[in-house]
């Protein structure tokens, strides 16, 4: 395996992990867990939250779209 797959696989893994937690907070099945929505929203309240979410979506558009 080379290490490009290697690193797409832990990117797929980590987005399935994503989506079960987001799918076990909707459940509401005793986690205290929020789907991603309300996540999102809660952390874009404040001005840290926002320049979080932005440093994540900068980090994740830089390694996916640029080559």
């Amino acid at each position: 395996m080379t290490a490009r797959a290697v690193i797409t696989a832990g990117f797929v893994a980590i987005l399935l992990v994503m989506l079960a937690v987001d799918v076990a907070g909707r459940r509401r099945v005793g986690l205290a867990r929020a789907p991603l929505g309300e996540a999102l929203t809660a952390a874009l309240r404040t001005t840290a939250g926002r320049a979080v979410v932005l440093a994540v979506w900068l980090w994740l558009g830089w390694h996916f779209l640029a080559r």
